[in-house]
């Protein structure tokens, strides 16, 4: 019985002390709007946006297309949309402490003017939690009039930043005391200024082939883990002293 009990002892600690990290991937190359909700995150200055689903002259089939007028003015402009799928979603409580996350998708320019050279906006990795949004840092793709796939990752909290308070210092929280995350990207423009005025503009670009990857952390072997080994290995060590002993 103690044999058993020993080896039952050291069986749970190599399970406990050997879990790797995992990972889930949230993708959609279809869109459901049912499934996306746009909401305006910063406004400074005259703008007119529009973002819509096109049925057709995605990579291939449906996406998101975005379009942007800004017109002549002497204050620069600044615009920011989010676009969260509702459906993509982590909670770390339930899955374990975050590790990292890579955002992949597709984009293209269609048409621009007023900046030289051509401009199409930026789309950026986001997430939202806890009704707080924050968005990567240094993230995202230089759109062209050609197709092209941005893929990014990022390590814990540090480039996650509030779009409106960059410099500030909340941050999501990736561990097991963090709450549900949703995922998506932000559409963010900025008016095109020279020495005295900033010029009318405008443009329009699509997105496609959205996917998300939440990667967790390596399970780390706590001290009871250690303990739980040393107690299985010790009561090992005892049975079979016992049997020499009576041998």
């Amino acid at each position: 019985m103690s044999v058993r009990f020993s080896a039952a002892l050291l069986l749970a600690a190599a399970t406990a002390s050997s879990a790797a990290a995992q990972s889930v991937t949230y993708s959609q190359g279809t869109f459901d709007p049912n499934q996306w909700s746009f909401s305006q995150v910063s406004l400074t200055g005259p703008v007119t946006a529009t973002q819509s689903l096109s049925p057709s002259d995605g990579n291939p089939g449906n996406n998101w297309l975005h379009t942007w007028s800004i017109p002549l003015g002497g204050s620069g402009t600044r615009y920011r949309v989010s676009n969260i799928n509702s459906t993509f979603t982590y909670d770390p409580r339930v899955n374990g402490a975050l590790s990292s996350l890579t955002f992949s998708y597709d984009v293209l320019g269609v048409a621009g003017t007023g900046f030289s050279p051509p401009f199409f906006g930026r789309y950026v990795p986001t997430l939202r939690q806890g009704g707080q949004t924050f968005f990567m840092l240094s993230a995202s793709p230089n759109v062209t009039t050609n197709w092209t796939t941005f893929s990014v990752s990022r390590n814990g909290t540090t480039d996650w930043v509030d779009p409106n308070n960059q410099g500030g210092e909340i941050r999501p929280d990736f561990s097991t005391l963090g709450s549900t995350m949703e995922f998506g990207y932000i559409m963010t423009v900025g008016s095109s200024c020279s020495a005295s005025e900033c010029l009318a503009s405008s443009f329009s670009s699509r997105l496609d082939n959205f996917s998300v990857t939440a990667t967790t952390v390596s399970t780390v072997p706590e001290p009871s883990t250690y303990a739980l080994m040393a107690a299985g290995l010790g009561a090992l060590l005892l049975v079979q002293r016992r049997r020499r002993q009576q041998a």
